[in-house]
């Protein structure tokens, strides 16, 4: 039975896959040979069937990994089966890339195989040019990872080979269709998003059903609840990642008539329909793999099998994209132009959505929510406060990030200092006190047969980070002074001003160390740590006399700082008063000066409530116990 719905499976994959793949590669013209071509159709062809293989092969790779990272047992033998399944995908996945990266050189340089010179201008396209360094990159990188699939066996190696086959993706994103986009960075991220989430989707369910036969009985339940998590993450981020993605190729609405369109239209239809498929697996199948196995079992490997030929249309659609001329690539959207002056109600009306953190802000809002759904459900309170501050952090979290202040951080050294201490003062404000950790704790089921998920992290990895630094507040006041030095006086400076990736590596330091130095000031101490609190207080108080010296150390060198704006943009306003960079000390003066204030405010509540609890505690000690020891107070003897 095992054998046959395997075929079945991979039957409906590939056939699918190719049918899109024929059809969408026509319709969208990119078929067509040019006047002056020499390769012939078959170069063409081979390359689009390279690019479909290298796609489905490093989902079968990846995706396996994660199971055996998140889903099944270190000890159980559908974990070696998994991945050894990654391997053998791996090994495809580096033919695959090896063949693309030749036939693309056919094709871009126009020479036959049996060109005169053909090897040597072959080693020179692999070493000199920038796609043949990203074919060349993806074929080691698919080698590595299936040499390591073979031989790894503890988890933390196999996170390792996971995320260096996350990696393998990057090479050739980086050459694919993003680069139609009007924003090569933007397009570029929205692609290896959308590329990484279907990666764990395809994937995994591929690897589930390749692990069916080594499940243990009564297991399957278990790990397809826990692949369904993983799948509505990635339904999330596809959808997210996706919408981005195909409106900076396309540009507007006018212009979903091209071919391009035509073709993004019809795989959002097969997305919509793997949603649908999700939501039965959800509602209706994984209910009743516990209470009726055997029947349910049938309806689910049923499901599976259609699901993966939706998913093969999909596939075999995307690939056809990456050869599809986009409506911006051929001038039919307007032009980039600089915003209009920076003034407040311009900040306030302009936009330019960013792939990564408008993902981030989605799963964030889906994910909490659902937890606290959850708790209600369980019949436990979650306070309406705790939700609001979270709900507000990520909006905020969301307009720094796709607002007015996103746009012109790539023209201001100014909007650039907002920037990060938004993300590193305010925001973390409102996350940290939604305590999403504690409803982590309270909606997450623990596992016991020894695989590890979010709780099991948050527990081994989060906590003590966290414990350590309420203990000692000054480590995340360091820190926060080391980031400051990176953000300003290294190239990252540069690099956030003129790069996509840049300011994507300094919005994550600005808010991942402001989370933690929040967490670590408006942690709730134990009964009998008020000094804690104290030398918390003195934390705000060192913070505040940081920020005051970087303020007027940037706005000494303002002039300094803001070259890379300067020579990447100029000044297309003028001498608008909104643009003296020399404002940057006050404007981090003024919103580190709030965000600390408040903080000190909730330690000074914090001790009083603590006070408040001691006193009372030693108020029903002393009822309980009115001869105390000699010399000992009540209150004395709870604080030891």
């Amino acid at each position: 039975m095992s054998m046959v719905l395997r075929g079945a499976a991979v039957a409906a994959l590939a056939v699918a896959a190719v049918l899109a793949l024929i059809w969408a590669f026509i319709y969208g013209g990119s078929a067509e040979l040019g006047v002056l071509d020499r390769v012939g159709p078959t170069v063409l062809w081979l390359l689009l069937a390279a690019k479909l293989v290298f796609n489905l092969a490093a989902a079968c790779t990846a995706g396996p990994l994660v199971l055996a990272l998140f889903v099944v047992a270190p000890d159980e033998p559908a974990h070696r089966q998994a991945l050894r399944f990654a391997g053998y995908s791996a090994l495809v996945w580096a033919l695959a890339a090896g063949v693309f990266a030749v036939a693309n050189f056919q094709v871009i340089a126009n020479m036959p195989l049996v060109s005169d010179g053909f090897v040597p201008a072959l080693f020179a396209f692999l070493i000199d040019e920038d796609p043949g360094r990203s074919g060349l990159m993806a074929t080691g990188i698919a080698a590595t990872t299936a040499l390591l699939c073979f031989v790894v066996r503890r988890q933390s190696a196999v996170a390792l080979t996971a995320a260096l086959a996350f990696s393998g993706l990057i090479p050739l994103v980086l050459n694919s269709h993003a680069a139609g986009g009007a924003d090569h960075a933007d397009s570029t991220m929205s692609l290896y998003l959308h590329s990484a989430a279907a990666v764990v989707w395809l994937g995994g369910l591929a690897g589930l059903l390749w692990l069916r036969p080594s499940l243990e009985p009564g297991r399957l339940g278990t790990v397809v609840r826990r692949y369904s998590t993983l799948a509505l993450l990635s339904f999330i981020v596809l959808a997210v990642s996706g919408v981005l993605a195909a409106w900076v190729a396309i540009g507007s609405l006018t212009q979903i008539g091209t071919p391009y369109g035509v073709i993004v239209l019809f795989k959002s239809a097969a997305f919509t329909i793997l949603g649908i498929f999700g939501a039965l697996h959800r509602l209706w199948v994984i209910r009743r793999l516990d209470s009726v196995p055997p029947r349910a079992a049938r309806y689910f490997w049923s499901l599976v099998v259609v699901e993966l030929a939706v998913m093969g249309t999909a596939s075999g659609l995307a690939a056809s994209l990456a050869r599809t001329e986009t409506p911006t690539s051929l001038g039919l959207a307007a032009s980039q132009d600089p915003p209009p002056a920076p003034t407040l109600g311009n900040v306030l009306s302009q936009w330019e959505l960013d792939p990564l953190w408008s993902v981030v802000c989605a799963v964030g809002v889906f994910t909490y929510l659902a937890g606290v759904r959850r708790t209600r459900k369980a019949g436990r309170r979650w306070p309406a406060s705790r939700t609001v501050l979270w709900l507000t952090g990520m909006v905020l979290l969301f307009l720094v990030t796709n607002g007015g202040t996103h746009v012109y951080q790539g023209y201001l050294f100014n909007a650039h200092v907002v920037t990060q201490m938004l993300l590193t003062a305010v925001v973390p404000l409102f996350l940290v006190m939604a305590a999403p950790l504690t409803l982590a704790e309270l909606t997450i089921r623990p596992r016991t047969d020894g695989s590890t998920g979010c709780l099991e992290m948050t527990r081994s990895i989060l906590r003590p980070v966290l414990k350590m630094t309420a203990a000692t507040p000054y480590l995340p006041v360091l820190l926060l002074a080391g980031t400051l030095v990176v953000f300003y006086y290294s190239p990252l400076l540069g690099y956030a001003a003129l790069s996509q990736l840049g300011y994507g590596i300094v919005t994550l330091l600005a808010l991942s160390s402001g989370c933690l130095y929040m967490a670590a000031l408006t942690a709730v101490p134990a009964p009998g740590q008020q000094l804690q609190l104290t030398v918390r207080l003195g934390a705000v108080v060192g913070t505040a006399l940081l920020f005051g010296v970087y303020g007027q150390a940037i706005s000494a060198q303002a002039t300094v700082l803001e070259q890379p704006w300067y020579t990447a943009v100029g000044r297309p306003w003028g001498q608008h008063p909104f643009i003296a960079p020399e404002l940057a000390g006050t404007i981090m003066w003024v919103i580190a000066g709030g965000a600390l204030a408040t903080a000190a405010l909730i330690i000074v509540l914090r001790r009083t409530v603590l006070r408040r609890t001691v006193g009372d505690r030693a108020a029903e000690s002393l009822e309980e116990n009115p001869h105390p020891e000699p010399g000992i107070s009540p209150k004395a003897s709870i604080l030891r």
